[in-house]
């Protein structure tokens, strides 16, 4: 049976800032702004849930700011998006 290839995993970092704000920032190369603006567009966009908000993104830090009740849902859905969280 042949299968496509996988789409490649990017990683990120998730710092808290508050009970409700978190910060993502991607630890994977990303080649320019506009790999950086896709990817949390469509990868990170797809996580967020209905209660949950996305920041202005910050090319400078490669960072944006989450909103969300339930940070735990959250990085589930990150898997299906093949992002994978950097644990320290």
């Amino acid at each position: 049976m042949l299968s496509l290839p996988s789409k490649p995993w990017k990683k990120v970092r998730i710092e808290q800032l508050s009970e409700r704000e978190y910060r993502i920032t991607f630890v994977s190369s990303l080649a320019d702004e506009a790999e950086f603006l896709e990817a949390v567009k469509n990868d990170l966009g797809s996580c967020v849930g209905t209660d949950d908000g996305l920041g202005t993104p910050d090319w400078g830090t490669r960072s944006v700011q989450l909103s969300t009740a339930s940070i735990a849902a959250f990085k589930r859905r990150l898997v299906f998006a093949s992002i994978v969280v950097e644990t320290e």
